[in-house]
């Protein structure tokens, strides 16, 4: 009996593992699918992640071609507008060589709106201006401020006469006797505000007034040329600037211009639409010449080496500049008899 039980528990610890073996094989086969399952997983996987790229990039791609259409189109809405701009501006210009040069600057002159902004804008300009060019008379006459302001304010109007008067006389339709009215209006005017001025100074101060004036174009000279140096150890110093003023009046005073087209004349003429040649223009520039060298001879003492050699070159610019302004202006009062 033991034995047949023996038997049997034999039989039994077998097929048990019979069983685990068969397990074990069935594990092991179910760890295979498993790691088979996850390697395919992994390549879905990577494959959904370059697709996602890829669409990624196709968005990119379509973002930077709207981008590019947008900018292509901006571009070719701007290239029509500058086009018609260039259009516009070439009539202009084909226009003004048919006619005078300075047409199209009169037509945008005679705009009462721009007009208006330039008006105001000179006013502007004016206030900062006088305050520097007239500072050493301010403080020469001392005056009360109430009075100060209102002397300011007449100086203010006084640079404000003629502004239309001169803009009207750029017109080239104007006859002599047209263009002599306007010069004369402009005097007229200018008087006006010098009795204004007289009397709110009065006897003496106004003389000393006129005093400076006679000396404002060389005060301007000797500024803009010492504005060159400010901070440095070239520019000069007040008492040379106030040499140079009196040595540079002195000049002015005792030289005689032949020509009626000198910088010593303070407008155009009515004279000056026959007046201005190619001759008359010759002989200007070299009388400003001899001018100049009579004035270098003058300041050579009060100057140092380096500032007589800039106020040479100083004087040379300013020679050019006004040649260039004398042939502008025979080009615009000339232009019909040409």
């Amino acid at each position: 009996m033991k034995t047949t039980l023996l038997i049997i528990a034999i039989m039994g610890c077998f097929a048990l593992g019979i069983v685990d073996v068969l397990q074990s094989a069935k594990l092991k086969d179910q760890r295979h699918q498993l790691e088979a399952i996850k390697q395919e997983n992994q390549k879905i996987s990577d494959q959904l992640e370059k697709q996602s790229e890829a669409i990624e990039n196709v968005k990119k791609v379509e973002a930077k071609a709207q981008t590019l259409q947008k900018t292509l189109h901006e571009s070719a809405t701007a290239t029509v507008a500058e086009s018609k701009k260039v259009e516009k501006l070439q009539a202009s210009l084909d226009q003004a060589r048919t006619n005078n040069p300075f047409h199209a600057v009169m037509d945008m002159m005679n705009d009462p709106e721009l007009h208006k902004i330039l008006e105001e804008q000179q006013k502007i300009t004016a206030g900062p201006t006088i305050e520097k060019e007239y500072a050493d008379l301010f403080r020469q006459l001392n005056l009360p401020p109430e009075q100060s302001a209102a002397f300011k304010d007449l100086m203010i109007k006084k640079a404000m006469v003629g502004t239309d008067v001169g803009l009207a006389m750029m017109d080239d339709s104007l006859d002599p006797t047209k263009r002599g009215d306007l010069t004369n209006q402009i005097q007229a005017q200018t008087d006006a505000v010098d009795t204004e001025i007289k009397q709110l100074l009065g006897e003496s101060n106004y003389q000393a007034y006129q005093n400076f004036e006679k000396t404002m174009t060389d005060r301007a000279t000797v500024g803009e040329f010492n504005d060159q140096f400010v901070g440095s150890s070239a520019a000069l110093t007040p008492e040379q600037q106030n040499q140079m003023v009196q040595a540079l009046s002195e000049v002015r005073s005792n030289f005689k211009w032949s020509t009626g087209t000198s910088p010593q004349n303070a407008s155009l003429e009515s004279s000056l639409e026959g007046a201005l040649t190619d001759e008359s223009i010759a002989a200007s520039a070299a009388e400003s010449e001899q001018f100049d060298q009579q004035c270098l001879a003058r300041v050579q003492r009060i100057l140092t080496s380096e500032q007589y050699a800039a106020y040479q070159k100083y004087q040379k610019q300013q020679r050019d500049l006004q040649l260039i302004g004398m042939k502008m202006a025979k080009q615009m009062f000339n232009s019909k008899s040409q």
